[in-house]
C-alpha cells in the first residue's frame, strides 16, 4: 500500500574496479512506499543503515531510494494497520 511506512532488507552489491565479486552487504532501508513497478520499489525519505558496520549510507541522504525487488530479502510494515 502506497505511503506506508516500511522497512527494506535487502543485498547492496559493492563494484570494484578489481573486477572481483565480493559477497553483498546487508542493508536496512526504512521510508515511505512511495511507488512500486515490476523491478523495483522507490522509497520517500529513506533512511538507510549498512548493517555490518551500523552506519548511515550514503551520508548525504537522498530524498528518495530506488530497491531493486531481486536484492530485498524481507519487507515489514512499520505502524499502522
Amino acid at each position: 500500500k502506497f505511503r506506508t511506512k516500511i522497512a527494506v532488507y535487502w543485498k547492496d552489491i559493492k563494484v570494484y574496479n578489481d573486477g572481483g565479486y565480493h559477497t553483498p552487504t546487508a542493508v536496512l532501508t526504512e521510508g515511505i512506499l512511495s511507488k512500486e513497478t515490476k523491478n523495483h520499489l522507490l522509497i520517500k525519505k529513506p533512511e538507510t543503515l549498512l548493517l555490518d558496520t551500523i552506519r548511515n549510507h550514503p551520508q548525504k541522504k537522498p530524498k528518495f531510494f530506488r530497491i531493486p525487488k531481486s536484492m530485498i530479502t524481507e519487507i515489514v510494515r512499520i505502524g499502522g494497520k
